[in-house]
Parts: structure tokens; sequence; C-alpha cells
């Protein structure tokens, strides 16, 4: 799959995580043991200063680093003046606000290399692209100090700065973070997650460069890092559809420090994808936002102090990636809707809007045709999507994508329209539905 993350498998994480729930019970049994054979009171009170001790280093390591009303209020204070913007510490937090609320965009994956591909369509390349509509979106906004990990060839120079220069302090920071992590795991402060959704282990200079981002990105005070990526999963025929799609954004596992605004962060982007594109289809990933314990881009070991998330937007295979002529409305539009879900989250919603940057549109060329693709059916099947005909009654975004190319989805939602506003039943586009379509639009 396209995700980095420690290379632990779930089995692993199973077995490691009976071993030390193991090394809990003995030490409790060899505690009790002792107590039986010796005077007692002694070990007593030598364990529970032992379990003091544990419970305030987890309650500093696990403390809230940032909270939805932190990172609300800040929004809400860039419009007053500077000297009224508060930069105070908070006694229970390691954030500070800093002015504007800080993103940093971090397309997946490493400059031409990794990522998943299919059929010449990388990954890596298209989460560029949607990273720098995202950041125009962004940077649009007085709210916002944006910032992109990479483009296609290079690591932003300052990032590529920190990971040369600060190499050893990153690993230094990835090994002592791992550490107690495994401490919090074996006292019980923390408890392991049940199960996890399979991810691929990361290459060293990838685990290097995630530590450093989220470690970086922590001295730096961002309050929002948002990892993008596409999906696959592991096929026997790779170079054939496979059977999953649809969106998934990852989060924080609740008990980490930067859960709280990352899962309200995320429900509100997924709201904003979900719109328009179904919620993906994998077990496990099918809730649409999905905490997680492993993935270092939102923090592993509570490596990260802002608010982090993985959105994958789709798998990599589906036709809105696929279709060259689709591909950059498709582009526009997710950035978008993560756009959109970031001003719903700070209650600052963009009124008016369709949700989708794909309509209005000029469809006198275009006639929805079986096999007919390009922009202008993405539009179609947004617009009709809106007006509820779309997809057809009894299926579902699985089913019929918004995805740029016509079939018996699109001819059907076609049908239902024409046959609710009293047209000839054809369906295709004819310059009367084009013209009802038009009407609608220009209609409150």
């Amino acid at each position: 799959m396209c995700r980095n993350v420690p290379c632990i498998s779930r089995y692993s994480w199973r077995m490691r995580n009976a071993l030390l729930w193991t090394a809990v019970y003995a030490g409790c049994a060899s505690s009790l043991i002792m107590f039986a054979t010796a005077g007692g009171a002694t070990y007593i009170r030598e364990g529970m200063a032992w379990t003091a001790r544990e419970a305030q280093t987890a309650a500093v390591f696990f403390v809230q680093s940032i909270t939805v009303s932190q990172i609300q209020n800040d929004y809400q204070n860039v419009q007053a003046p500077k000297s009224d913007k508060s930069k105070k510490k908070s006694t229970k937090s390691r954030y500070i606000s800093d002015g504007e609320i800080r993103v940093l965009i971090v397309p997946g994956h490493q400059p031409e290399d990794g990522g998943t591909a299919f059929d010449g369509v990388y990954e890596r390349d298209i989460v560029v692209d949607i990273a720098g509509a995202l950041a125009e979106l962004l940077a649009q906004d007085s709210h916002y100090e944006v910032m992109v990990a990479r483009g296609k060839d290079t690591w932003n120079p300052v990032l590529q700065a920190y990971f040369d220069t600060r190499a050893a302090d990153i690993k230094a920071f990835e090994q002592s973070q791992e550490l107690l992590m495994e401490s919090y795991l074996a006292s019980g402060s923390i408890l392991p997650q049940a199960d996890h959704v399979y991810h691929n282990s990361a290459s060293p200079s990838a685990r290097l460069q995630l530590y450093g981002i989220n470690k970086w990105a922590s001295e730096n005070t961002y309050d929002i890092t948002l990892h993008l990526h596409l999906n696959d999963y592991a096929r026997r025929r790779t170079n054939r559809v496979g059977t999953y799609d649809g969106f998934t954004i990852y989060v924080p596992e609740r008990q980490y420090s930067n859960a709280e605004a990352s899962i309200a962060i995320a429900e509100a982007i997924a709201a904003r994808l979900n719109a328009y594109h179904a919620t993906s289809t994998l077990p496990q990933e099918d809730a649409g936002v999905v905490e997680d314990q492993e993935l270092i881009a939102i923090g592993t070991n509570n490596t990260a102090d802002g608010a982090a998330l993985l959105i994958e937007y789709g798998y990599v295979y589906e036709p809105q990636f696929q279709e060259s002529s689709v591909l950059p409305v498709a582009v526009a539009d997710y950035a978008y809707a993560t756009y959109l879900g970031l001003q719903d989250f700070f209650n600052d919603s963009i009124v008016p809007t369709f949700g989708s940057v794909s309509f209005p549109y000029d469809w006198s060329a275009v006639d929805a045709q079986k096999g007919e693709s390009g922009p202008g059916i993405y539009a179609l099947q947004a617009m009709l999507h809106r007006l509820g005909y779309y997809p057809p009654a009894g299926e579902s975004f699985s089913e019929c994508p918004v995805s740029g190319k016509s079939g018996s989805c699109t001819r059907r939602a076609i049908e239902a329209y024409q046959n609710a506003h009293g047209l000839e039943t054809t369906g295709a586009l004819g310059p009367k539905t084009r013209e009802a379509l038009e009407r609608e639009l220009t209609t409150p």
C-alpha cells in the first residue's frame, strides 16, 4: 500500500502486545511472591512509588498538545490586531499560539520515489498537484500560513536542510519516543490498539524524513499537518483494476496527545469529501475516519504535537485518476473539498458554494453517450448528484462514482432527471436537458 509506517505487521503487534502484558502480569506475580516471602510493606511502598512515577511520566507524555478550542480560538484571533493575539503557553499544553494557523502540506512519499502506481499514473505526482491546489486556496485566506513539504523533484529546501543537518537528532528522537511508548504499553499507562489495517513498512530514509517532519513541525509550532496520499492494496493482478474504492482519513488513536483536534478536523474534511465521493470500501477503512497507533505521519509513539491527518483520496486505479482529461478537475475538486472541510471545522464555511469546482459547466459539447469521458461528464455527474439524481436510485458512489466516465449509471440518472422535469427520456443530453440544467444552476 502507499502508506509509510514502522516495520511492524498486525501479527507482530499482537505478539508484542501479548509479550508486554505477559511481562506486566509476571511483574505483578513476582511482587506478590516477594510480598509473601518478605516483609511485604517495603515492597508495597516501592510498588506504589514506581506506579506514581510511571503515572506522572505518562501524564506528561500524553498531555493534550493541541485542542479543538485552542486552534479554533486562534483562527478567530487572526482577524484581531497583532497586539491582541494571545501567545501565552497553556499550562496544560505544549502548543503555543503563533498568529496565523500554520498548515504543513506533505505530499505522500519521496520525490521521484515510492508510492503506488497504476498504468503509468503515479501517486507521488498526483498528490503534489493536489497539495499545490490546496496550498493556493489556503494562501488566499489571511487566516493561514501554508508550506508545502516537497515538489515532484525535490524537498522544500528548509526540510531538506533539516534532514541533512539533524539526522542524528531525528534518529535519537525516534528511538527515545519508541522506548517511552514501549514502557507505557508494558505498564498499562496506554492501551494497545486491538487491530490495525495492514500498512507497508517505510524505508530507512523515509522513516528519517517522516520523523523529521514530525519533529520539525512541532518545533516550529505548526497547527495542522496534512499528509496527502492515494491508496492501493496487495493484488494478485496488479495490472487490473482492484476491488476497493473510495477515500479514508487516518488520524492518531484517541489516547495520543494530538488526537482530539486531529479527529475533529478529519471528520469535517471527510464530510466534504463524502459529498461527492465514496468512503473506502476496504474493511476497517469504511468508517471514513480511522484511528491508528502505528502511522509515523500522524505521530506514532506520540511524536507529533500539532493536529496530523493522513488523507487517502481514493484508489490509484479509479477512473478520475486514470483519465488524463478528468484528472485536473478531480485534483482541483479534492483540494477544494479539503479546504471547505477546514473552513467547516473553523465554523467559517464558504457560502454560497456548490461544494465542487467542476460546475457550472458549459455542456453544449457534451451528450453523455456511453463511454464518453472528460471534465464535462465529471461536472454532469457532480451536478446530477447535487440535484439528487446521481447515483441512480438503489446505487452508491462505489457502484456509480463521480468519475468523469459515462456509462449506465449516468444514463439512468439523466433519465430520472428527464422524467422528473417532463422531458423526453433519452438518457443523453439534448438541448432541452442542457437548458433545464442551466436553469437549475441559476435557481436559488
